[in-house]
């Protein structure tokens, strides 16, 4: 999820429109207190993110590229500026309540601000990263999983950029249609990855 959850609404509130950045700057904390408290190394420390949850990881990714050692942005919503000025798509004029109304200038520069397509680091090292993407997806759309992908191929470290990678399941909806074991499929096809971002493929590893 990219919302603030909790039983007061005034705390969700506080992380929507205009205030979605505290929502994002939320998460970075998160995982830097999780470093700095010992709860995982530095290199170890990953992160996952499906949907609207995407922006929110990508969004930190851009930020402080290296916080994670590696991601996983399943159908992202990566593309926000030109997804949520085009009211034709399916969830875009519900988003407004959760992002905001591009076409009110101060809440379109919010979301400029930390849209994860708009806001790559030039030049900058990139963690391993893991994009999937669904061909029928109905509420994200697969080309925002391939801009992104693209553009930091072409914007980030030449060698870093070798190690993001982008799936495109070309049957399967946004919700992974396909049953359970196609589901326990890409789960162990997502930790395979992180685990190979972090040398943990290695068995003879001590």
């Amino acid at each position: 999820m990219s919302q603030r959850g909790g039983g007061d609404p005034s705390w969700h509130i506080a992380g929507t429109k205009i205030n979605k950045i505290n929502s994002i700057q939320d998460f970075a904390a998160c995982g830097m207190h999780l470093i700095k408290e010992g709860f995982v190394h530095e290199s170890r420390l990953c992160a996952m993110g499906s949907s609207a949850g995407s922006l929110l990881v990508g969004a930190v990714v851009n930020m402080l590229p290296n916080l994670f050692s590696a991601a996983v942005l399943k159908v992202p919503f990566l593309d926000i500026c030109n997804t949520m000025l085009d009211p034709t798509l399916p969830l875009t004029i519900l988003d407004y309540e959760e992002f905001g109304d591009p076409n009110i200038p101060v809440e379109f520069d919010a979301i400029r601000s930390y849209s994860p397509y708009d806001n790559l680091s030039p030049g900058k090292c990139y963690p391993s990263i893991l994009v999937t993407a669904s061909f029928n997806d109905t509420r994200v759309g697969v080309w925002e999983a391939a801009k992104w992908v693209s553009k930091v191929r072409d914007v980030t470290c030449p060698s870093c950029s070798k190690s993001v990678v982008l799936k495109t399941n070309m049957q399967s909806g946004h919700f992974g249609e396909g049953g359970r074991f196609m589901r326990c499929e890409e789960t162990a096809f997502e930790y395979a990855f992180l685990m190979k971002a972090l040398g943990m493929d290695d068995m003879s590893a001590k």
